[in-house]
C-alpha cells in the first residue's frame, strides 16, 4: 500500500467517524443482511451443497422400492430382493444391506446407549472407508443361515476414543451390546459415520440364499455404488427392470401382485436420501436472507445518496480546484471499503454465532447439522458480499455527488438542485419501492408460515399430552433363554408395578415405541396386513401397519379412544385367541365400514403364524410428524403373565424390547423424573432411560422445525418491515427537506396544515402502494414454493396476502405521518429566509 493510499484511507476514516449519523447505520445495516445471508449459506452449504464424506460420494445411492397403491411412499429391500439385484444388476458396483438399531453398551460399570446397525460386508466395499486399527468386517465375520447371529463388529473412532480409551488392544476383544458379546475386528477412520452422524458400533450379517422374494417384508435399507459414467436415469431404469423381473425369478410374486402393490424400484442419491425434505426448508431460509440482502443494501444506498447531496457542494469546489473523476472515485471506494469492512466484519460474527449455535435448531432436526461451519467457503461469501457492498456504496455515491449539470450553480448554493434533486428523488422512490414489495413477499411468507403453523398446533391430536411424563426404556435381550417375550414381559411389569406405586401417579402404562405418538421408527417396524376371510384375489386394500405391543390400560391412560369392542384381557394372550387392536385408519382400509370385532387378519405374505382376532378399534395417532396425519397401527397385548407358555407369530421375532411408558399424574409431570430413575435402577442397574420428558414436550419437538423455519422467516421479515419503514421515512423527510420553500411559500398563501400533511402522507401512499402491488405479484410467484412446508394453508391464501398488505401499508403511513407533520409546521419567513 503505497503513501497515497494510507493518506486517503486515515482521511476517509476520519470523514466517517465525523458523521456518524451516516457511518453506523450503513454499517450496521451492511452487518445484518451479510451475516444472515452469509449464515444461512453456511447451513445450505454444510447440509446440500458440501459432498457427503464418502469416497466419491457423487456415485452413491440409497435403492428401495415405492408402492403407490399400498399408501407406502418409500421403503427398503428384502434379504431376497437385496440379494437378486445385487447379482443380476447391470449398472452397480456392489450393494450394501443395512439395519439401523438403538442398543446398549453394557460392558463398563456405565451403561451407554449407541447407535448401531447390522450391516453386510458389501456395505464397507461400497463406502470405502480407512480403518484405524484391525480391518473391516468380511463374509465370514456371521453365521451363514442364521439371520442376527454375528460373529465380529467395527466401532467408530469416537467411541473407541471416548469410552475405551483408544486402548489399541480393544481389536481382538469383546465390547458388550445389550448384554452380548461381540468380537471387536477393527476401529473404523476418524469422522466416519453411516447411516446416521452418531452410529458408532457395525455388527456383520448376512443370510441363506432366498428363495422368496419377501416383498411383504421390505424391512432393510440399501446403498450401492454407480458404475463409472452410470447416470441416474440409467441405474432406475436397470431397477425397474429387475422389478419386471422378479415374477420370473420368485415362486412367491406374481405380475398381479406387483401391479397391485404399484411397486417400482426406486434410485434416489445418498445425500437426498439423506438430507430428505429439509431441502425445501433450506431453500427457503437461503431466498429469504437473499431478500434481507438486497433490502439492506437498497436501504445502504438511500442512506448513501442522502450523504452525497449533502457533500454536494464540498464536490463541487473539489471539482473546481481541480479533482478529476479518478479522485472522486478512490475517496467514495475509500470509503465504501472502509464500512464494507466493519459491515462484513460484524457480520462474521453474526454470522459465526448463529452457527455456533446451530440457528436453535436441535441436531436431530436437521442432517447433517453437525458438519455445518465457518469453512473457507462461507469465509469467501462474506468477502465477496463485502466486496460488492463496497462497490454498491462508491457507486451510488460517485454517480450522484458528480453529476451536476451547472458547477457555477452549486458553488452559488442554488443552480442544479432542482434537476439533480429530482433525478435523486426518482432513484431513492424505486429503492424504497423495491424495498417495501421485498419486505411484503417476507411478511406474506411468514404469515402463512405462522397460520400454518397455528393450525399445525391446534390439530386434533388423539390422544392428551396434558399432564403425563413419558420415558423410553429399551430393554436388552435377556441372557440364558430364547423365550423373549416371557422375559421381557415380566421385567416391564415389574417396571409398571414400581411406577404405579410412586407417590402422586394416577395410572402407569406402556407401549412400544412403533406406534407410540410423534415417535418416528426405522421402516422394518411396517407390515403388511390382509382381512382373512379375503381370498388371495381380492382387490381389497392389503395395506402398511406398524405394529405395536400396548399395556390393557394404554389406551385409558393415554386418552386415545376406544371407538368400537374392548381393550386387551389376559385371554387375548392365549394360543387359541391372538387378540389385537386395530386403529380406526387400518380398520377402515381392511374392512371398510363393516364391524371389525371378531373378524381376523393375518399378514399378507405367505406365513404359518396364526391369525389374529380383532377385539377393539382404537383412535388414530399420528405415530411420525403430526403434519402427516395418523399412522395405521396393529397393537399386541404386552401382558404378564400371558395365558400360553409359547406366543406364537409376531411375538417369537419382535418382543416388546423398547417402550415408551406414560404416567398421569396432578403433580408438576417432571417433579416424578427422580422417582422414575430411582424405580430403574432398583429393577435393574444396567437398564438406561434413554428419553424423559413431558407428552407436551414430545409434541412440541415433532414441530420444532416447523417452529424454527417460522420463528427464522417472522424475525426476517420484521426486520425487513423495520427497514422499508425506514426507506420511506427517509425518503419523505429528504423530499420535505428539498421541499422547504415551497411548503412556506404554500403555507404563506393560505394552505392548511392537514392539507400539507394530507399531500406528505399521498406521497408515502403511493411509494407503498407501488411496492404492494410488485410485492404480491412477486409473493404469487414465490410463495408456491411453500407448499411442501405449509400444513393445510394455501400458498396464495388472501387472508395472508390482505393482512401483511394492510400491516405493510398501516405502518407505512405511520411513518409517512412524522415527516409530514415537519412539514405542516414549517415557518414560511424562516424557510423563505433560509433559501
Amino acid at each position: 500500500m503505497n503513501s497515497d493510499s494510507v493518506f486517503e484511507a486515515r482521511h476517509a476514516l476520519r470523514r466517517l467517524v465525523r458523521q456518524p449519523g451516516f457511518s453506523v447505520p450503513v454499517a450496521l445495516t451492511l452487518a445484518l443482511g451479510i451475516g444472515a445471508t452469509a449464515a444461512v449459506f453456511a447451513l445450505v452449504n454444510g447440509v446440500l451443497i458440501r459432498p457427503l464424506p464418502y469416497a466419491e460420494a457423487n456415485r452413491l445411492v440409497e435403492i428401495g422400492h415405492t408402492a403407490s397403491r399400498v399408501d407406502l411412499p418409500m421403503t427398503g429391500v428384502s434379504t431376497g430382493t437385496a440379494e437378486y439385484y445385487r447379482a443380476h444388476n447391470r449398472v452397480f458396483e456392489d450393494i450394501g444391506v443395512y439395519v439401523e438399531h438403538v442398543g446398549t453398551l453394557t460392558d463398563r460399570d456405565q451403561p451407554e446407549r449407541v447407535r448401531y446397525a447390522l450391516a453386510t460386508p458389501s456395505v464397507f466395499s461400497v463406502l470405502r472407508p480407512a480403518v484405524t486399527a484391525g480391518r473391516l468386517i468380511r463374509p465370514g465375520d456371521y453365521e451363514a443361515g442364521v439371520v442376527g447371529v454375528v460373529h465380529a463388529a467395527l466401532i467408530s473412532h469416537d467411541l473407541w476414543v471416548r469410552r475405551y480409551g483408544a486402548d489399541p488392544s480393544l481389536v481382538g476383544r469383546t465390547v458388550e451390546l445389550d448384554r452380548r458379546p461381540y468380537p471387536v475386528v477393527g476401529v473404523l477412520e476418524r469422522g466416519f459415520h453411516f447411516p446416521h452422524p452418531e452410529t458408532d458400533v457395525w455388527l456383520a450379517f448376512g443370510w441363506p440364499s432366498p428363495s422368496k422374494a419377501g416383498l411383504g417384508a421390505l424391512w432393510a435399507s440399501a446403498v450401492a455404488r454407480l458404475k463409472p459414467g452410470v447416470s441416474l436415469v440409467e441405474a432406475q431404469r436397470d431397477l425397474q427392470r429387475l422389478v419386471h423381473s422378479l415374477p420370473d425369478a420368485f415362486p412367491d410374486v406374481t405380475q398381479a401382485q406387483l401391479d397391485a402393490m404399484g411397486l417400482r424400484g426406486a434410485v434416489v442419491p445418498l445425500k437426498d436420501a439423506i438430507v430428505g425434505d429439509v431441502s425445501v426448508a433450506l431453500l427457503l431460509l437461503l431466498a429469504t436472507g437473499g431478500f434481507l440482502l438486497l433490502i439492506t443494501w437498497a436501504n445502504a444506498a438511500n442512506l448513501s445518496l442522502v450523504r452525497a447531496e449533502g457533500l454536494r457542494h464540498e464536490v463541487a469546489v473539489a471539482q473546481a480546484l481541480g479533482a478529476t473523476d479518478r479522485n472522486l472515485g478512490r475517496r467514495f471506494l475509500t470509503e465504501g471499503v472502509i464500512l464494507a469492512t466493519v459491515g462484513g466484519a460484524l457480520g462474521f460474527v453474526l454470522a459465526s454465532a448463529a452457527i455456533r449455535v446451530h440457528f436453535g435448531f436441535a441436531p436431530d432436526d436437521i442432517p447433517r447439522l453437525r458438519e455445518v461451519g465457518v469453512d473457507l467457503t462461507v469465509v469467501a461469501v462474506i468477502f465477496g458480499l463485502s466486496l460488492s457492498s463496497a462497490g454498491l456504496l462508491a457507486g451510488v455515491a460517485f454517480l450522484s455527488a458528480r453529476r451536476r449539470p451547472d458547477l457555477a450553480g452549486t458553488l452559488a448554493g442554488a443552480g442544479g438542485r432542482t434537476t439533480a434533486g429530482r433525478r435523486q428523488q426518482v432513484v431513492r422512490s424505486v429503492l424504497v419501492t423495491g424495498q417495501v414489495a421485498f419486505a411484503l413477499a417476507l411478511l406474506i411468507g411468514s404469515a402463512l408460515m405462522a397460520q400454518s403453523f397455528w393450525r399445525l398446533r391446534h390439530v386434533r391430536l388423539g390422544f392428551d399430552p396434558d399432564g403425563a411424563v413419558a420415558f423410553r426404556l429399551p430393554l436388552p435381550p435377556p441372557t440364558g433363554t430364547k423365550n423373549y417375550y416371557h422375559a421381557t414381559a415380566r421385567i416391564h411389569q415389574e417396571v409398571l408395578e414400581r411406577l404405579r406405586a410412586i407417590p402422586g401417579v394416577v395410572a402407569a402404562e406402556a407401549a412400544s415405541t412403533s406406534g407410540f405418538p410423534v415417535t418416528p421408527v426405522p421402516s422394518f417396524y411396517n407390515v403388511r396386513l390382509t382381512a382373512a376371510d379375503r381370498g388371495a384375489d381380492s382387490s381389497r386394500d392389503r395395506p402398511y401397519a406398524q405394529f405395536s405391543f400396548a399395556t390393557p390400560g394404554y389406551f385409558r391412560a393415554m386418552s386415545i379412544p376406544l371407538l368400537q369392542g374392548r381393550t386387551f384381557r389376559w385371554e387375548d394372550t392365549g394360543r387359541e385367541g391372538h387378540g389385537v387392536i386395530l386403529s380406526a385408519s387400518l380398520a377402515r382400509v381392511l374392512f371398510d365400514r363393516e364391524d371389525p370385532i371378531g373378524r381376523r387378519v393375518r399378514w399378507a405374505r405367505p406365513s404359518t403364524d396364526p391369525d389374529y382376532t380383532v377385539v377393539g378399534v382404537a383412535g388414530d395417532v399420528p405415530s411420525d410428524r403430526i403434519q402427516d396425519g395418523p399412522t395405521k397401527v396393529l397393537y399386541f397385548p404386552n401382558i404378564y403373565p400371558p395365558k400360553a407358555d409359547t406366543i406364537t407369530g409376531v411375538v417369537h421375532i419382535y418382543i416388546p424390547d423398547d417402550e415408551f411408558y406414560v404416567l398421569r399424574t396432578h403433580l408438576a409431570p417432571m417433579s416424578l423424573a427422580p422417582a422414575i430413575r430411582r424405580v430403574i435402577r432398583e429393577v435393574d442397574p444396567k437398564l438406561l432411560i434413554t428419553q424423559i420428558g413431558t407428552l407436551e414436550a414430545l409434541v412440541d419437538g415433532s414441530m420444532a422445525r416447523a417452529r424454527l423455519t417460522m420463528v427464522l422467516l417472522l424475525v426476517a421479515a420484521a426486520t425487513a418491515l423495520g427497514l422499508a419503514v425506514t426507506g420511506i421515512y427517509g425518503v419523505l423527510s429528504y423530499a420535505v427537506s428539498r421541499r422547504t420553500a415551497e411548503l412556506g411559500v404554500r403555507i404563506a398563501l393560505g394552505a392548511r396544515p392537514a392539507a400539507v400533511v394530507g399531500m406528505v402522507v399521498r406521497q408515502g401512499a403511493l411509494l407503498t402502494l407501488a411496492g404492494v402491488v410488485v410485492g404480491a405479484v412477486g409473493a404469487v410467484m414465490l410463495t408456491r414454493y411453500l407448499r411442501a412446508v405449509l400444513y393445510e394453508v394455501s400458498p396464495t391464501d388472501p387472508v395472508a396476502f390482505a393482512a401483511m398488505a394492510g400491516l405493510l401499508f398501516g405502518v407505512a403511513l405511520a411513518a409517512s405521518y412524522v415527516p409530514a407533520r415537519r412539514a405542516a409546521r414549517v415557518d414560511p419567513m424562516v424557510a423563505l429566509r433560509h433559501e
